[in-house]
Order: C-alpha cells, then structure tokens, then sequence
C-alpha cells in the first residue's frame, strides 16, 4: 500500500484460551487486509479490531495504530484507528478510523515545514523528546559524530531516542507506559 503502520497500547488480542502478541495479530491481519486504498485498509482495520477484541477490553484499555503513507492519487495521508478521543482520556469503546493530514493540517503547512503526531504520555514525546534533542542531538555534526543526512538515518536518530525513552520508562515509571521493542521507519516523498 506504500504506507507504515505502527501501534500503542494494547500489546496482545485475546483468542479462545490465548491471547496472540499484536505484532503477529497485525502481521497475520496485513495478509489477507484489503489493500486497495489506505482509507479502506483503516476503515476494514477498525471493523476487525472491534470484531477480535473484547469489548470490555475496548471500554479501558487505550489502544491503536497509525498509518502513514500515499493515497491513490499520491498524496500523503495520516490514518488514526484507535478507540481514544483526542483528550487521550475519553475511550470510545470502539475502534474508529479518522484521516487527519489532508483532512485538517496539509492546507495549513508553509512549504518545508512539517507535522507531527503523537499518542500515549505526552510527557515523553514533548520533555524527554526535546532534551534528548538538546544534548545528544547537538552532538551530531560535530567533529568525530555522525551528520544525519538521509531519510533512514533520521529515522535511526528517531529510533535511538524512542528506545532510551523506552528504558527510561521500563526501569523508572511505576506504570510503564512506553516500552520496547521500538521501530522507526520514514516515507520520502518523491
């Protein structure tokens, strides 16, 4: 589909007597997922994902995924499945699909300029985020560090501070809501 879709929250899906990592659920889901369009891949996601989990789990755990790529005519688009409003409080109880990027933010970015989307604890991805940039970050380009220069190198410097927020968490936070394993990948626009 020339796209990307990583997950939050809940890391398992119920099944019988079992319950089945994510990661295989949305491995195994992509293979037979309806692909002709990544509005009718987020909308068939969100009809499985409330068809395999529980509603109970639906109504209090806080989960989803984004999906991030090219539309049909070329043009990129960024997909929330999730069953959280915008809040990060408010659960649905249900899985929902929403478009925001061409829907809401593209007309509203200066050339060169770009958009960011987050979930989960904030505090991460704005204090955390930021000062890892502000230390580590100035490191790169200096003599003897690395210059990021290409898309996949950029996304390695996004992963690299993920993964140390990741065991910031894992180690330090009582109710640890960002955890590895962590990935990272970029979409470049041609």
């Amino acid at each position: 589909m020339n796209a990307g879709i990583g997950y939050f929250g809940l890391a398992e899906v119920p099944s019988k007597n079992r319950t089945i990592p994510m990661e295989k659920w949305l491995t195994d889901y992509l293979s037979s997922a309806p692909a002709n369009s990544l509005q009718s891949f987020a909308e068939s996601l969100a009809v499985e994902l409330n068809a395999s989990v529980p509603q109970y789990i639906r109504q209090q755990c806080i989960s989803g995924f984004h999906i991030a790529g090219f539309n049909n005519n070329g043009r990129l688009e960024f997909w929330y499945v999730r069953n959280v409003a915008d809040d990060r409080q408010t659960v649905f109880g249900v899985y929902e699909p929403r478009e925001d990027f061409q829907a809401r933010d593209a007309s509203l970015l200066k050339p060169g300029e770009s958009q960011i989307y987050r979930n989960g604890d904030i505090r991460a991805h704005v204090v955390a985020w930021e000062t890892i940039d502000n230390s580590f970050g100035q490191l790169l380009g200096t003599p003897n560090f690395k210059v990021l220069s290409t898309p996949d190198e950029y996304a390695g410097w996004v992963k690299f501070k993920l993964e140390v927020i990741a065991m910031f968490y894992e180690r330090y936070c009582s109710i640890s809501m960002i955890g590895s394993p962590v990935d990272a990948f970029s979409i470049v626009c041609a």
